[in-house]
């Protein structure tokens, strides 16, 4: 009997991904070096601290665009393997990354992909990183099980998106709200709206304005994401929601204004170790 495909996977996209990254690559190689703000003052903190990597350790780096999460990692003395599936990535991420040696090994590659786990399996790893790309990942349910499969007993593995609940491009609007008080003064009120949560949707959009194509996003909400996890003997056991600190935003409505209003949200997730 074939089993019938939950709502929140869509399989049918999964080329469409690929070719809208490879045809993005050099794009976002170009403008974002080493990590643009967002990366560098949200996500990238956040999964460091909970990714928590010690000397020696091994990390797989799931969808590592153009490597720039692997070579930073790396600079906590850590073998990392990294991984996408978008091939003018990883010839972007080799060129960049040579003085790192056999430190860091890319491949072009499908986490999901049965011949790259049974090349992997062997490895296990202590922690495995997937950096703003769950969002992007048509099938998430394979992508759990691959997971499961190749962190070691009591790993963890820490994802980052937009956040599911303040930050889905398909249904945000972001507001400024200016009040005078009675004593004068200017008070200037910043908000998001939401119209669109509950239901697993895919949409296409743009992540860096001049991008030669649009990428396909799919939205799911916390639950449904989180219990993809659940279900396979995940726990989580840490989360940040990080926002931006005092800044000069170069706009009112730019997410640098937003401090009290997280863009991003960070997960750490382990299987139990239950000793059968």
């Amino acid at each position: 009997m074939n089993r019938q495909k939950p709502p929140h996977e869509f399989p049918q996209f999964n080329d469409d991904v690929r070719d809208a990254w490879d045809t993005n690559a050099d794009f976002w190689n170009e403008r974002m070096g080493e990590g643009n703000s967002f990366h560098n003052s949200l996500v990238r903190p956040s999964m460091e601290k909970l990714l928590a990597l010690k000397s020696g350790e091994k990390l797989l780096d799931i969808a590592c665009v153009f490597g720039h999460f692997a070579r930073q990692m790396a600079e906590h003395e850590v073998r990392v393997t990294a991984i996408d599936i978008a091939p003018c990535q990883i010839e972007n991420a080799i060129a960049a990354s040579t003085e790192y040696g056999e430190q860091i090994e890319f491949l072009v590659a499908d986490a999901t992909d049965n011949e790259l786990l049974t090349r992997l399996e062997s490895k296990r790893f202590d922690a495995i990183s997937c950096g703003m790309a769950i969002m992007d990942i048509a099938e998430i349910e394979p992508l759990a099980e691959s997971v499961a499969r190749l962190l070691k007993p009591g790993g963890r593995f820490v994802f980052a998106v937009m956040h599911l609940a303040f930050n889905s491009p398909n249904s945000l609007s972001r507001s400024v709200e200016r009040v005078e008080m009675e004593d004068g003064r200017i008070v200037d009120t910043l908000a998001v709206k939401i119209s669109h949560y509950i239901d697993p949707t895919p949409y296409q959009g743009v992540a860096i304005v001049g991008q030669p194509v649009l990428q396909r996003y799919f939205h799911r909400p916390m639950s449904v994401l989180l219990n993809v996890f659940f279900t396979r003997g995940f726990v989580a056991d840490g989360i940040e929601e990080p926002v931006f600190g005092l800044s000069t935003p170069s706009q009112a409505l730019d997410w640098d204004n937003f401090h009290e209003i997280p863009p991003a949200l960070a997960v750490r997730l382990r299987v139990l170790d239950t000793g059968k």
